[in-house]
């Protein structure tokens, strides 16, 4: 489907091309909540491990937790842990997983540099 410089479309590729504009944006607004939906779960996780909540669940440690009864795998669990942590002495992390404008695996990667000083700084690369 050619969408450039007044190409001549049938009501029928018309159609589509509306269908498909509108699935774009349902998508862009799907992947916004996911990251809002992303920074709940990780400030989530920092109350319950912060609490230590998942003791009265019968779990000996936050990993345990996320393992057995989130059912993540070893790898998403140990990385939304470090994350959740690190966010609790860092709340701008919060906002920037919120809005997209950093990933989990970004904030992994960066937690041996993160500070303090630097977070918005970071943050804001």
């Amino acid at each position: 489907m050619n969408l450039h410089s007044g190409a001549r479309t049938c009501p029928a590729s018309r159609a589509l091309l509306v269908q498909r504009v509108r699935e774009f944006g349902w998508t862009v607004t799907l992947v916004a909540r996911g990251f809002a939906h992303t920074a709940d779960l990780i400030a989530h996780i920092g109350e319950v491990d912060g609490r230590k909540l998942y003791l009265p669940a019968a779990h000996p440690s936050m990993f345990s937790y996320c393992v057995h009864v989130l059912h993540f795998s070893e790898q998403a669990a140990y990385k939304r842990i470090r994350v959740a942590r690190m966010a609790r002495r860092l709340p701008a992390i919060y906002d920037a997983l919120a809005e997209g404008r950093v990933h989990l695996s970004g904030l992994f990667l960066l937690k041996a540099f993160m500070t303090r000083r630097n977070v918005d700084e970071l943050l804001a690369a």
